[in-house]
């Protein structure tokens, strides 16, 4: 799809009516610029996808996620029987879990065929393609995993999600609408776990209404400390992370690696309501 340039627009029109209304101050605009989950509205390279890997599915299969990339994809051109001995395709979370790692990783337009159902990649980790014949070094697997859980949510409603990074391809596609930056997610695999650094961003925090770490809890987690959610201080004010790349590009390193960015359409999505009674915090 081509990009619009309708992005820039949105900006121009706040100026029109500001103009039409006679002169703003500076503070005035800046307000204006500076409300709750308005972002600049520059066109982000990134890759979108809708959401809907289930939370439970995902923690339970993650490891195994982490190992199936250390290890060529294909055999002769079918999956990995490795892969297939775990149990994956017998289990229908398991299955939409490897279903969105083959298509964080696998380049756009690769079909692969297993139980007579197709997967088809999407390429949407830079660096990734090559799983289909080796396995993947230990900075690119951290990207997949980041890229599956940036689509982690029991929530199936086609929330589409937006991601950004030095290391995530461009789909090409338009994404002005995606003008809400939700956090910067780094992943990591160690001591039995997949470990998850999360660095919320200002409007997310201001915007979601309730608590931003609560709310990004019910998102990814499902269990009181089981999930590896490490929930980090607000992301334009950490010195842990530094934009690099355009500005507004939704590129960010933390402590000197690459992370992925996500990006929503709605200020206030389903995760941002309260947490139920008895939900694990």
């Amino acid at each position: 799809m081509k990009r619009s340039a309708g992005a820039h627009g949105m900006v121009m029109g706040v100026g029109l009516l500001m103009a039409a209304c006679g002169p703003a101050s500076e503070s005035e605009i800046e307000a204006e610029l500076d409300g709750p989950g308005l972002e600049a509205t520059v066109i982000k390279p990134g890759s979108q996808d809708p959401n809907g890997t289930p939370k439970l599915a995902w923690h339970t299969w993650k490891l195994e996620v982490a190992r199936w990339l250390r290890h060529p994809l294909l055999q002769n051109g079918a999956i990995n029987p490795a892969i297939v001995v775990t149990g994956v395709f017998s289990d229908a979370g398991g299955e939409e879990v490897f279903n969105h790692t083959f298509r964080c990783a696998v380049a756009s337009g690769t079909v692969v065929t297993y139980g007579n159902k197709p997967y088809q990649g999407r390429g949407m980790v830079s660096g990734a393609s090559v799983w289909t014949e080796k396995g993947l070094s230990d900075d690119v697997i951290d990207n997949v995993l980041e890229c599956v859980i940036a689509f982690v949510n029991d929530k199936k409603d086609g929330v589409h999600i937006l991601l950004t990074g030095s290391n995530v391809n461009d789909d090409g596609g338009d994404h002005e609408g995606f003008i809400h930056g939700e956090a910067v997610w780094c992943a990591s695999v160690g001591a039995g776990n997949v470990v998850v650094e999360v660095y919320p961003t200002r409007s997310f925090v201001r915007g979601c209404g309730i608590d931003a770490k609560a709310a990004l809890a019910q998102r990814y987690c499902y269990q009181k400390n089981t999930c590896g959610l490490v929930y980090k201080d607000v992301l334009e004010f950490n010195a842990e992370c530094q934009a690099v790349g355009a500005p507004g590009s939704g590129q960010y390193n933390c402590n000197g690696k690459a992370c992925t960015m996500t990006w929503l359409e709605d200020l206030a999505p389903d995760w941002c309501d309260p947490l139920p009674p008895g939900f694990p915090q």
